[in-house]
């Protein structure tokens, strides 16, 4: 009895509850909490606007601030009027006494090779010396006062307008008496020629040209190194004058067939050094040095015959090669 009273009990609670009054309560109290929502999201919204634009405010106005700032000048800027410039300190009085001729050069610090222990540059120094010494002895050989005589017939003339104001350099090296003027305007005479230029253009020797006796010479020094051998200077009409002479070549003509045959020689030995130079490279880009020699095809013609068995074989009358066979 007792159970079936608490079963009634409890479906007349479910009753209650499924009841249309209750739903609707439900119902309402959804709507207001949704309502409740959304007016604390508008708020919230509102209050970020109002943030922000109260941030924007306070932005603008440090920036009218800083160019106002800047317009007026301020005392801590460089373009201020109101800064004054400082008077520079007084150095006068502030210096150091040196007395030069008690220093030493030590260099500066830096570690360089002393002049006496480079072995280059004092071989360099005594090379300079050297070359100086022999153009002091030519200067002293003929550099001297040109000696002239009361009777003006004895006196040595130009050769070629016969004025006696001559270029004494020339005179006295190379034993020619001409005036500047005249040696100005005939250069292909009087004209002086380097030591390079009478070996290729004339095909002159180096013992030739050092031999003063027989082609005098000027020294000057050389204007690409101080260290190089003094560059001697020829005179054109003397160098021209033994080149055609019987004891080198004999006549311009000549030495134009000497200079042409060694062109020649020249052309020739460069195009055999190329050829070897071609033969050398192919040999060591070749993939295999010694080539097999290629057989000519061998055409067997057999002849029917038989062997020493009594068999029938196929002999060939070029090689002999025999081959057995069988006949039906």
């Amino acid at each position: 009895m007792e159970n079936n009273r608490d079963q009634e009990i409890g479906n007349s609670i479910e009753a209650s509850l499924r009841s249309p009054v209750r739903e609707n309560q439900n119902d309402q109290t959804k709507a207001s909490i949704i309502l409740r929502n959304k007016l604390e999201a508008k708020e919230r919204i509102k209050q970020a606007q109002e943030r922000r634009e109260k941030q924007r405010a306070e932005v603008a106005a440090k920036d009218r601030k800083r160019l106002l700032e800047e317009a007026k000048g301020d005392q801590k800027d460089s373009t201020s009027p109101s800064k004054q410039l400082k008077p520079l300190p007084n150095m006068i009085g502030k210096f150091i006494d040196y007395d030069l001729t008690n220093m030493k050069n030590s260099k500066g610090g830096f570690l360089l090779n002393n002049e006496e222990e480079d072995q280059r540059a004092l071989k360099q120094r005594q090379q300079i010396e050297e070359l100086k010494k022999q153009r002091l002895k030519q200067a002293e050989k003929y550099n001297r006062e040109p000696v002239f005589s009361l009777d003006k017939n004895q006196n040595p003339r130009c050769n070629v307008c016969g004025k006696i104001e001559l270029d004494f350099q020339i005179f006295q090296v190379f034993g020619v008496p001409v005036c500047l003027k005249c040696r100005n305007e005939y250069p292909e005479r009087f004209s002086l020629l380097t030591k390079t230029e009478c070996k290729e253009d004339y095909l002159l020797t180096d013992p030739e040209l050092k031999d003063s006796e027989l082609l005098p010479h000027l020294l000057k020094p050389n204007p690409h190194q101080s260290t190089y051998s003094n560059m001697m200077l020829f005179l054109r009409e003397q160098v021209e004058a033994y080149a055609f002479s019987d004891k080198k070549w004999g006549s311009p003509e000549a030495l134009d067939e000497e200079f042409q045959r060694r062109e020649k020689e020249k052309r020739r030995k460069k195009n055999k050094k190329f050829e070897d130079q071609l033969k050398e490279l192919r040999k060591r880009t070749r993939t295999n040095v010694w080539h097999k020699r290629q057989e000519a095809v061998h055409v067997h013609q057999f002849q029917q015959s038989q062997n020493s068995n009594g068999k029938q074989v196929q002999r060939c009358l070029d090689c002999g090669l025999e081959t057995e066979c069988e006949t039906f």
